[in-house]
């Protein structure tokens, strides 16, 4: 018998890393791609996780995927106020905020260029 959580943990993960390294491949120099692990509430286990920020700034496949709001809610942060939840899309979570919110911890943190390399030598977009 599959259990509801192992299917929503393995449904959620995996396509976050896909995401954050095409974001990185696509974009400027400040962009740095993060593979670490979250603690998704509902969940209530750690799970590797993978996102994009600068030095201030945190986007996260989960708030880009088709319900923003379910996407906040996976990591711990449930909005209802639509203008907000459209300003963390444009511009990112403050990433203090993101990181004490999801319980962060980094693995490894990779600049446009150790992006391309680490896809390069291990054939996969993560996790590495």
């Amino acid at each position: 018998m599959i259990k509801l959580k192992s299917l929503l943990t393995e449904a959620a993960c995996g396509l976050c890393f896909q995401w954050a390294w095409r974001r990185v491949a696509k974009g400027g120099p400040a962009l740095r791609l993060v593979h670490g692990t979250v603690y998704p509430p509902f969940l209530g286990k750690r799970i590797e996780h993978a996102w994009v920020e600068t030095k201030n700034s945190v986007w996260d496949w989960q708030m880009h995927g088709r319900g923003r709001k379910e996407g906040l809610s996976y990591v711990g942060m449930w909005i209802d106020d639509e203008k907000k939840i459209e300003k963390y899309f444009r511009r990112g979570f403050d990433k203090k905020e993101y990181y004490k919110v999801a319980k962060v911890k980094v693995d490894n943190t990779y600049n446009r260029e150790e992006a391309f390399m680490a896809m390069a030598k291990n054939r996969n977009m993560g996790p590495w």
